[in-house]
């Protein structure tokens, strides 16, 4: 009992043992992880990035260096995706698929064949008179830089009084082969590849159809095999049709660049406009090589500098026209392609095959597009294909 001058004492209950338990220990506390930062990626997504990084370079060297395989293998890809719709067609209508197949093909070879043999003679007969073009040239040149040329005499005078004139001239001789031989050097090659070719060709539009419910039984679930039907599907009809409408344009460009080389008096102007039209397939390189090709005929043919421009500028308007009009309104956005993207695959491309790589590049690019659209996941491809 305690007095009023006593001050009172607050008893001091024990905590209760579930707090002491819940409390954490000190050696919990001590090892807690720091906080990482969050843009850092774990050690397993870096490792997977960078062997995926080592796959495509991989891939890309194999590639290069198997272009003798790479390239028939692919030309036969694409070959099949164009003609397998008429391959179709003509099945509905109850022609046999093997008929069918050989018809497409040998369809196919009758148009690539006529225009070769029909630009093959003028291309010859322009061969015998490019050496006095390029002479014609020479000569533009050095009238050119005629202001120039007495500042060069006079620096070689110079030159020859420091080192003194005791010099002798050497004789430089040509062992590189001649160009005939460098063609029949590479005739079998390309004869082998030109087999190859045609053969997958007709294999895949003759069991395309196999391999497709192949690769559907591949597939993990019902929703990816209904994709990969629908994205060969879709691919195959679109291809078609781009490359049908691709060809129509490029040929009414080169009847076009003929009209207008026929007007400015150009000899064989039905050569440089299967020339313009065929190299129009590959953007950017072909319209320059086409220009580069029509300013040596100028100045091969004309007898005045500003005439010798003129066939060249007929060919960059009528390009004009229809790379900014006629193509974005025939082929449509849709299938427009990054022109940064284009540039970079031909660069690739062409780096690795060649004039082949430079032709293949936007039909491969076009066909990636379409197929990543139909593909789950492929959203982001498509994305940084489209124009």
């Amino acid at each position: 009992m305690t007095t009023p001058d006593e001050p009172a004492i607050e008893s001091v209950e024990p905590a209760p043992v579930a707090a002491v338990a819940a409390a954490p220990p000190i050696e919990a506390v001590t090892e807690a992880p720091a906080p990482t930062n969050g843009n850092a990626h774990p050690p397993s997504e870096l490792r997977d990035r960078l062997l995926l990084t080592i796959v495509v370079v991989l891939v890309l060297y194999t590639c290069a260096v198997a272009e003798a395989v790479v390239v028939p293998v692919l030309v036969a890809i694409l070959f099949g995706l164009m003609l397998a719709p008429p391959v179709r067609l003509l099945e509905r209508w109850r022609v046999p698929r093997v008929i069918g197949s050989l018809a497409m093909v040998v369809l196919a070879i009758a148009i690539i064949g006529a225009t070769i043999t029909a630009l093959a003679s003028p291309a010859r007969e322009w061969m015998g008179r490019m050496p006095r073009a390029l002479d014609r040239i020479e000569s533009v040149a050095r009238d050119l830089r005629r202001p120039f040329q007495a500042a060069t005499e006079a620096t070689k005078e110079l030159g020859k009084l420091t080192r003194g004139d005791d010099t002798s001239p050497v004789r430089v001789v040509d062992t590189s082969p001649s160009p005939i031989a460098q063609v029949l050097s590479a005739a079998p090659a390309a004869l082998a590849g030109l087999i190859v070719t045609i053969l997958l060709t007709f294999l895949f539009l003759l069991h395309g159809d196999d391999l497709l419910r192949k690769f559907v039984t591949l597939a993990p679930h019902l929703r990816a095999k209904r994709d990969v039907v629908e994205a060969t599907r879709f691919a195959q009809s679109e291809l078609s049709t781009y490359v049908l409408t691709i060809t129509l344009i490029n040929a009414g460009l080169g009847l076009a660049t003929a009209g207008a080389l026929y007007l400015l008096h150009v000899p064989d102007p039905l050569l440089w406009g299967g020339i313009a039209a065929i190299l129009n397939y590959a953007p950017f390189i072909g319209p320059l090589v086409t220009a580069v090709a029509l300013l040596v005929v100028g100045f091969g043919e004309a007898a005045t500098p500003t005439a010798a421009l003129a066939p060249p500028a007929a060919f960059l308007g009528l390009h004009l026209i229809e790379g900014q009009l006629i193509t974005p309104h025939l082929v449509g956005h849709r299938l427009a392609l990054d022109p940064v993207m284009v540039f970079l695959a031909m660069l690739m491309l062409g780096w690795m095959w060649g004039v082949a790589g430079l032709l293949l590049a936007v039909p491969l690019l076009t066909c990636a597009k379409i197929i990543a659209e139909r593909v789950d996941g492929g959203e982001v491809f498509a994305t940084l294909l489209s124009k």
